[in-house]
């Protein structure tokens, strides 16, 4: 009994006043009651904590991708530091700075996109799809991956898609691409980030104004209605 310093009866009815009376005497060892109404209130704390919890994660990502979005803005080879979810987080910040509603799609079994955008474009919804591409390897995309992304863009019925390399593409990777596939899906390399980086950084300090159309935001510094000449 000297190696025991605690017990807790566990209890479906409720204790009667005389045993609560008994475990609040002077007794060998600590005893703790609970029964139905101790063990829901006890419950009702883990669940609020764990709530408390997320969104203290949550706030904190958002700060620490605001902090990268800013250090992105004054130097891009900021991102040769940084892992593909830290990426894929600051686009989002980013584009929540700038007045779109975000949606960050999860690390795994994302649906072939990174990141989705809704917005309002001549008072109708619209929501455009994000897919970026920040290998280690520093490899170059390919053709195969922007048919897979048009894929997802019309099977989900979007309005369209930005694809973002931070390692840019390979010389051939736009030579199967349409005229309707320029249209629908748009192209950034590293600058392309940095610059919405610091669009973000003039927003959050009150320079800058969203345009009449949002989504002159999501293409202007990208590429897709004619082949890359450089």
């Amino acid at each position: 009994m000297n190696e025991i310093d605690r017990i807790v009866l566990l209890s479906n009815a409720l204790f009667t006043k005389s045993a609560r009376e008994a475990v609040q005497r002077r007794l060998p060892l600590q005893v703790e009651l609970l029964d139905l109404d101790a063990l829901q209130a006890w419950t009702a704390r883990i669940d609020v904590d764990h709530e408390n919890l997320g969104a203290e994660v949550r706030n904190i990502l958002r700060e620490v991708s605001g902090k990268f979005a800013r250090l992105i803005a004054r130097n891009p080879f900021v991102l040769d530091h940084l892992e593909w979810r830290d990426v894929e987080r600051t686009v989002a910040e980013v584009f929540d700075g700038l007045g779109f509603s975000v949606t960050l799609t999860p690390p795994a079994k994302d649906g072939g996109k990174d990141v989705v955008l809704e917005c309002c474009v001549q008072g109708h919804k619209a929501v455009y799809i994000v897919e970026i591409k920040h290998w280690r390897s520093r490899s170059r995309v390919g053709g195969g991956a922007f048919r897979e992304f048009l894929n997802v863009i019309a099977r989900e019925k979007r309005n369209g898609g930005l694809f973002l390399s931070t390692y840019g593409y390979c010389d051939n990777a736009f030579e199967q691409l349409t005229e309707i596939d320029r249209q629908r899906l748009r192209f950034g390399e590293t600058e392309k980030i940095a610059a919405l980086c610091r669009t973000y950084e003039k927003a959050r300090f009150g320079i800058w104004s969203p345009p009449e159309n949002v989504t002159d935001v999501l293409y202007e510094g990208t590429f897709g209605e004619t082949q890359r000449t450089n």
